[in-house]
């Protein structure tokens, strides 16, 4: 630009067209939905509206409250809400209860009854995994009572990472029949 003022010429230098792409290059595309394709949701538009900063006027405070609230969906917990997630280890201490009774129709059943619903209890009365031989006398009863709540939370666990319940049970009893197959190496292996 320049400018002219009596005897003294002014020339400054437009900055934006040093910074302008090639004529060519300039071209400017409208976004037209495509023909089907839903256009963006409230909630996207709203979330997008508080991401960029706008100065607003005080009457439009009120709109940015609802875009606000309308992008941050409260999801209301019930306060037993947490309490009733731990479900499966009360269910879990709860049977420890009957657990000496059903030991003793398991082994009235058969060895491997017991390596199928007590496989903890059996493993840790092998001495080959290396436990002292006055543990290994200890042992295999806090394994008896300890294996349904371990079972318990482990389910919750397997609930709490979005999974279903009908999941969880499969995975226990994948995890019996691991433990019956190991329990067979290991009881091969000590003879």
């Amino acid at each position: 630009m320049r400018f002219v003022k009596g005897n003294v010429t002014l020339t400054f230098m437009s900055q934006t067209a040093a910074t302008m792409p090639e004529a060519r290059l300039r071209t400017v595309k409208k976004k037209v939905p495509s023909v089907g394709v839903p256009a963006a949701s409230t909630v996207q538009q709203a979330q997008a509206a508080v991401a960029r900063p706008v100065l607003v006027a005080k009457t439009d405070a009120v709109k940015i409250d609802e875009i606000k609230a309308a992008a941050k969906p409260k999801v209301k917990r019930k306060p037993g809400a947490a309490i009733a997630a731990w479900w499966p280890v009360a269910i879990g201490i709860f049977l420890c209860g009957f657990v000496s009774e059903w030991q003793a129709m398991a082994e009235q059943a058969g060895v491997w009854a017991e390596r199928l619903l007590f496989p903890l209890a059996v493993l840790m009365q092998h001495r080959e995994m290396g436990i002292d031989a006055q543990m290994a006398t200890v042992m295999p009863q806090w394994a008896l009572y300890a294996q349904l709540p371990l079972e318990g939370l482990l389910t919750k666990l397997t609930l709490d990472r979005g999974r279903s319940l009908k999941f969880a049970v499969a995975q226990l009893v994948l995890l019996h029949a691991m433990c019956v197959i190991v329990l067979s190496l290991v009881s091969y292996l000590g003879r």
